[in-house]
Protein backbone atom coordinates (compact mmCIF):
# COMPACT_ATOMS: atom_id res chain seq x y z
CA UNK A 1 0.00 0.00 0.00
CA UNK A 2 1.44 3.36 -0.98
CA UNK A 3 2.38 6.09 1.44
CA UNK A 4 -0.55 8.30 0.38
CA UNK A 5 -3.04 5.47 0.70
CA UNK A 6 -1.80 4.68 4.19
CA UNK A 7 -2.14 8.32 5.14
CA UNK A 8 -5.73 8.39 3.85
CA UNK A 9 -6.42 5.12 5.68
CA UNK A 10 -5.09 6.58 8.94
CA UNK A 11 -7.28 9.66 8.53
CA UNK A 12 -10.33 7.52 7.83
CA UNK A 13 -9.56 5.32 10.80
CA UNK A 14 -9.18 8.35 13.06
CA UNK A 15 -12.54 9.79 12.01
CA UNK A 16 -14.12 6.36 12.43
CA UNK A 17 -12.76 6.29 15.97
CA UNK A 18 -14.30 9.71 16.63
CA UNK A 19 -17.61 8.51 15.16
CA UNK A 20 -17.63 5.44 17.41
CA UNK A 21 -16.93 7.57 20.47
CA UNK A 22 -19.68 10.02 19.55
CA UNK A 23 -22.24 7.30 19.00
CA UNK A 24 -21.16 4.81 21.64
CA UNK A 25 -24.09 5.71 23.87
CA UNK A 26 -26.59 4.58 21.25
CA UNK A 27 -26.68 1.03 22.56
CA UNK A 28 -29.83 -0.56 23.84
CA UNK A 29 -29.78 -2.08 27.31
CA UNK A 30 -30.14 -5.65 26.08
CA UNK A 31 -28.37 -8.67 27.42
CA UNK A 32 -24.97 -9.56 26.06
CA UNK A 33 -25.80 -11.82 23.13
CA UNK A 34 -23.78 -13.51 20.40
CA UNK A 35 -23.54 -10.38 18.23
CA UNK A 36 -22.06 -8.42 21.09
CA UNK A 37 -19.71 -11.24 21.99
CA UNK A 38 -18.56 -11.13 18.36
CA UNK A 39 -17.64 -7.47 18.77
CA UNK A 40 -15.50 -8.44 21.74
CA UNK A 41 -13.88 -11.25 19.73
CA UNK A 42 -13.26 -8.87 16.84
CA UNK A 43 -11.56 -6.46 19.23
CA UNK A 44 -9.29 -9.23 20.52
CA UNK A 45 -8.49 -10.20 16.93
CA UNK A 46 -7.65 -6.60 16.09
CA UNK A 47 -5.38 -6.48 19.13
CA UNK A 48 -3.55 -9.62 17.97
CA UNK A 49 -3.16 -8.12 14.48
CA UNK A 50 -1.73 -4.95 16.01
CA UNK A 51 0.74 -6.99 18.04
CA UNK A 52 1.80 -8.84 14.89
CA UNK A 53 2.38 -5.48 13.17
CA UNK A 54 4.75 -4.47 16.01
CA UNK A 55 2.40 -1.88 17.47
CA UNK A 56 4.20 -2.23 20.81
CA UNK A 57 7.16 -0.52 19.17
CA UNK A 58 5.42 1.98 16.90
CA UNK A 59 2.08 2.77 18.61
CA UNK A 60 2.26 1.71 22.26
CA UNK A 61 -0.26 4.24 23.58
CA UNK A 62 -3.08 3.05 21.31
CA UNK A 63 -2.15 -0.56 21.95
CA UNK A 64 -2.27 -0.04 25.71
CA UNK A 65 -5.58 1.79 25.37
CA UNK A 66 -6.98 -1.18 23.43
CA UNK A 67 -5.79 -3.57 26.15
CA UNK A 68 -7.32 -1.43 28.89
CA UNK A 69 -10.62 -1.22 27.04
CA UNK A 70 -10.70 -4.99 26.55
CA UNK A 71 -10.25 -5.39 30.30
CA UNK A 72 -13.08 -2.91 30.85
CA UNK A 73 -15.27 -4.87 28.44
CA UNK A 74 -14.47 -8.10 30.24
CA UNK A 75 -15.42 -6.57 33.59
CA UNK A 76 -18.64 -5.24 32.06
CA UNK A 77 -19.44 -8.71 30.74
CA UNK A 78 -19.08 -10.18 34.21
CA UNK A 79 -21.37 -7.53 35.66
CA UNK A 80 -23.84 -7.92 32.74
CA UNK A 81 -23.52 -4.26 31.76
CA UNK A 82 -24.29 -4.62 28.06
CA UNK A 83 -23.94 -0.94 27.20
CA UNK A 84 -20.51 -0.62 28.78
CA UNK A 85 -19.48 -3.98 27.30
CA UNK A 86 -20.34 -2.93 23.75
CA UNK A 87 -18.86 0.55 24.10
CA UNK A 88 -15.58 -0.75 25.47
CA UNK A 89 -15.40 -3.55 22.87
CA UNK A 90 -15.92 -1.13 20.00
CA UNK A 91 -13.43 1.37 21.35
CA UNK A 92 -10.88 -1.40 21.96
CA UNK A 93 -11.21 -2.53 18.37
CA UNK A 94 -10.87 1.03 17.06
CA UNK A 95 -7.72 1.65 19.12
CA UNK A 96 -6.24 -1.70 18.10
CA UNK A 97 -6.91 -1.02 14.42
CA UNK A 98 -5.42 2.45 14.76
CA UNK A 99 -2.34 0.99 16.49
CA UNK A 100 -1.94 -1.53 13.66
CA UNK A 101 -2.33 1.14 10.99
CA UNK A 102 0.20 3.40 12.72
CA UNK A 103 2.66 0.52 13.08
CA UNK A 104 2.34 -0.34 9.39
CA UNK A 105 2.68 3.32 8.47
CA UNK A 106 5.84 3.71 10.57
CA UNK A 107 7.29 0.50 9.14
CA UNK A 108 6.64 1.78 5.62
CA UNK A 109 8.14 5.12 6.56
CA UNK A 110 11.29 3.38 7.86
CA UNK A 111 11.49 1.29 4.69
CA UNK A 112 11.13 4.42 2.58
CA UNK A 113 13.93 6.12 4.54
CA UNK A 114 16.20 3.09 4.06
CA UNK A 115 15.42 3.01 0.34
CA UNK A 116 16.11 6.73 0.07
CA UNK A 117 19.43 6.28 1.85
CA UNK A 118 20.41 3.46 -0.52
CA UNK A 119 19.43 5.65 -3.46
CA UNK A 120 21.61 8.51 -2.19
CA UNK A 121 24.58 6.11 -1.82
CA UNK A 122 24.06 4.83 -5.35
CA UNK A 123 23.92 8.41 -6.68
CA UNK A 124 27.14 9.24 -4.82
CA UNK A 125 28.85 6.17 -6.31
CA UNK A 126 27.73 7.15 -9.81
CA UNK A 127 29.05 10.68 -9.30
CA UNK A 128 32.35 9.24 -8.03
CA UNK A 129 32.64 7.01 -11.09
CA UNK A 130 31.93 9.94 -13.40
CA UNK A 131 34.65 12.04 -11.77
CA UNK A 132 37.22 9.24 -11.96
CA UNK A 133 36.82 8.90 -15.73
Amino acid sequence: MSFARRLVFLGTLFFSLVFVVAHAGVVWADSIGPAREQEFSDARGALEAALNAQAEVFAPSHLNQARDLLQTADKARRSQDAERFVRASRMARAHAELAKALAEFKADEDQLAATNEALQKAKAEIEGLKKSQ
